[in-house]
């Protein structure tokens, strides 16, 4: 957990005392873009292989719905906060 903290406060760091080159940042984003759709197609085949999520999903099913529609909910509450604490509207 702490190289991923690490990892993220490093590029932020990074970034924000511009140690990258601009250049860079067109790239930055796609590379981010790939490595996120890796990670879900990993976390899918990961789902996919587990033996006993078939027989599990019924019961887990309302649970997971909840908690992935808050999820997503809490993170596009954050992101539109974030947005506004950024950018100040006149």
């Amino acid at each position: 957990m702490f190289l991923l903290v690490g990892s993220l406060v490093f590029g932020f760091v990074a970034a924000r005392w511009e140690l990258v080159p601009k250049k860079w940042n067109k790239r930055v984003n796609g590379l981010g873009n790939l490595a996120l759709v890796f990670l879900l197609f990993s976390m899918g085949i990961s789902l996919g292989s587990h033996p006993d999520l078939k027989t599990a999903l019924p019961s887990l099913g309302l649970k997971a719905l909840i908690l992935s529609v808050g999820t997503i909910m809490g993170s596009v509450f954050l992101v539109w906060l974030a947005a506004r604490i950024r950018r100040p509207e006149n």
